[in-house]
């Protein structure tokens, strides 16, 4: 895993290798390891270069590990970059948003084309947290 934080405008972009299966245990301690850096960061804006996995869904320890964390940080939005797997974005896009809906978070999410667009989006000003999905 890849993090690149930028203090302005308080960008944290994140990059995983297609070789890594989201079922293994490096994958499950890249998350723990992205919470972190958020929370220490006050991360506001997230860039999610997920790729394409090398097989495997979430995992239910993943999942409850995000569902205990991402209210506790100063996310704003969250920005799911395009990859060759439509269903694997369709699959990451659900799961947070059903997190942020549940648990009434201030939290916008957008699957964009590239990092100009994520950029671009975050530039905008918040709508009262909702997200225009898939616009960019």
């Amino acid at each position: 895993m890849e993090i690149v934080y930028e203090a302005v405008p308080n960008v944290l972009s994140v990059k995983w290798s297609d070789e890594l299966s989201v079922e293994s245990d490096q994958f499950y301690e890249s998350i723990v390891t992205l919470f972190v850096a958020i929370r220490e960061k006050q991360v506001a804006n997230l860039i999610v270069a997920s790729g394409k996995p090398s097989g495997g869904v979430l995992t239910e320890d993943i999942i409850h590990h995000i569902v205990r964390n991402i209210p506790d940080t100063p996310l704003k939005r969250i920005a799911l970059l395009e990859s060759p797997d439509y269903l694997w974005d369709a699959n990451l896009y659900q799961v947070i948003k059903l997190l942020i809906v549940n648990h009434q978070l201030p939290i916008a999410i957008e699957v964009v084309k590239d990092e100009f667009a994520a950029r671009k989006w975050f530039n905008q000003p918040v709508k009262g947290g909702k997200s225009r999905a898939g616009k960019t």
